[in-house]
């Protein structure tokens, strides 16, 4: 969520941004307008504390002075202002709910070098790596080999769980967690800490990390305890050191995060029901930093580096992409 003084100081920053992303103005200037009202409220219901405090030092002096009718004529003047300053502060709280809840919808103001284009199609080459392999006989894909070799059982994982989940099983299970236990010890050995993050988040820890109006609908809920399994280890290792304050000297954390990551996937219909390609279940190795704002992009970098150099340590050839404006999430500022 962008810095409330942001939209005070550098709302035209903010509108370039929606220009790049091809976005209306209209949240923009109605965060604004809410931060106006919800100033103005507090300011007002301020005002009217100080004159009753005011009017009760007033009354006192006249009460010690024996002046009855002033004392009664300032309660009559005050009279009221116990239910403004009621109506005042109502009328603060619902801006303020209604601001931040609009202003956690406001995307992220992107890198400069990231691309404009509409959809995924205008995702630019970053760099490319390695050299593609000749095999030297025709390659299967994957999901040939997982029923040739017996890797994979969609059918039994249908059966208790339904479409998009899958047992893995034998070579693939034990390749997998090699992964990931490489992909770990590969970060822990650059200064990052490994954690094995909760598989669920509570809704204010999830809308401190994300914009649950744009997330939400890809998530498992979990009923009747308002749960939220989770989507991606990001999500819990950014929200772990919520409603803390960080001292300087802390930073950067960098943290590697192991977990169980959980999608509906909703919109992949269409897409092939063969292979473990846009399931409900998988596992990620995740990188998160947190660090001074200043630094971001430097750390940014970092993140980049290191997931290059262990895909190359792998032996892999593959591209790096530069994801254009219309293919970016609302949190993101550059992928």
């Amino acid at each position: 969520m962008l810095d409330i003084n942001i939209f005070r100081e550098h709302a035209d920053d903010i509108r370039a941004d929606h220009d790049r992303r091809g976005l209306p103005h209209d949240a923009i200037d109605e965060v604004i307008s809410l931060d106006e009202q919800w100033r103005k409220a507090r300011y007002d219901a301020d005002q009217l504390r100080k004159a009753r405090n005011e009017a009760a030092r007033g009354i006192a002096e006249a009460k010690k002075s024996g002046n009855s009718a002033a004392a009664e004529a300032i309660m009559a003047e005050v009279a009221d202002i116990g239910a403004r300053i009621d109506e005042l502060a109502e009328l603060s709280d619902d801006c303020l709910v209604r601001r931040d809840s609009l202003r956690m919808s406001i995307p992220n103001i992107l890198h400069v070098d990231v691309p404009i284009g509409e959809d995924d199609q205008k995702n630019t080459l970053h760099s490319m790596h390695g050299e593609k392999a000749e095999l030297g006989f025709e390659p299967r894909n994957h999901n040939d080999l997982i029923e040739m070799n017996g890797w994979v059982d969609q059918s039994r994982g249908a059966k208790v769980a339904g479409s998009r989940f899958y047992f893995l099983q034998g070579d693939l299970a034990r390749l997998e967690m090699a992964l990931q236990q490489y992909g770990a010890d590969f970060l822990m050995s650059r200064g990052y800490t490994l954690v094995q993050p909760p598989l669920m988040m509570n809704r204010e820890a999830y809308e401190g990390v994300t914009d649950l109006a744009d997330f939400e609908t890809v998530m498992y809920g979990i009923e009747p305890d308002k749960y939220y399994l989770i989507a991606t280890s990001e999500h819990p290792l950014t929200a772990m050191r919520m409603d803390e304050i960080i001292e300087p000297s802390e930073l950067p954390i960098k943290l590697v995060g192991v977990s169980a990551c959980f999608r509906r996937e909703v919109g992949a219909h269409g897409l092939s029901d063969r292979g473990i390609w846009r399931v409900h279940q998988f596992t990620k190795v995740e990188q998160i930093v947190i660090c001074d704002p200043d630094n971001s992009w430097d750390h940014h970098e970092e993140l980049l580096g290191n997931a290059v150099d262990m895909w190359d340590s792998l032996g892999l050839h593959y591209r790096v992409v530069n994801i254009c404006t219309g293919d970016m999430g609302t949190v993101a500022a550059r992928k």
